[in-house]
């Protein structure tokens, strides 16, 4: 459960929320889209609609997070379902919300700085073709970053199937480590920052 010390506590009439690295800097940030529409709650409001702003939050590294209006990821268009991905092949992740009764939004990550790992994982003879479910760990300098295959989370909402690290300019990448669902293993020595790695089982 999100507490005050977590600094998450209030992030507004949360639908979809996901954690990515979107300042580069090897920690998960936060993005919460926000807004409600129901005339039996808000009958008060205009089109029955409490309109809150989405939110991005920081991860500070040490299990805190902070709210960064300044990275103008906000919107108050009564966000539902959303998708965070790297989008325009820059190397950070950029997000596309789904609103109710509005066009869906395309937020372009604009912060700019630290590197960047994406990895594509591939198993063409099983009936698992993109390796839902496959944990990979990257050995770097700062420590172990983590991430797994997925293609849901949040609310109505789905993931990519390519896996994105960010990490501090100066990081060395030491090696990256592939636990595919059926157990089986693959490590990958110092894979380049800056690249599309594609891992075939």
């Amino acid at each position: 459960m999100p507490t005050l010390r977590n600094g998450v506590d209030a992030t507004g009439w949360s639908w979809s929320s996901k954690f990515g690295d979107l300042d580069s800097d090897g920690d998960l940030d936060l993005y919460i889209v926000n807004g409600m529409i129901a005339q039996n709650l808000f009958g008060h409001l205009q089109n029955g609609e409490l309109i809150e702003e989405n939110q991005a939050f920081r991860n500070r590294g040490d299990g805190t997070f902070a709210l960064m209006p300044t990275w103008q990821l906000g919107s108050t268009a009564s966000g539902r379902g959303m998708i965070m991905a790297e989008l325009d092949n820059d190397g950070d992740l950029d997000m596309v919300a789904n609103n109710l009764r509005q066009s869906a939004q395309l937020f372009e990550n604009q912060l700019c700085g630290g590197a960047d790992l994406q990895v594509e994982l591939h198993w063409p003879d099983g009936y698992n073709r993109y390796a839902i479910g496959a944990e990979l760990r990257l050995h770097t300098t700062m420590g172990v970053l983590q991430r797994d295959v997925r293609t849901m989370s949040g609310y109505l909402s789905g993931d990519p199937v390519r896996v994105h690290f960010g990490f501090p300019e100066n990081t060395l990448v030491e090696k990256l480590e592939i636990i595919w669902p059926d157990g089986a293993r693959s490590q990958i020595v110092t894979p380049a920052p800056g690249h599309l790695l594609e891992v075939t089982r």
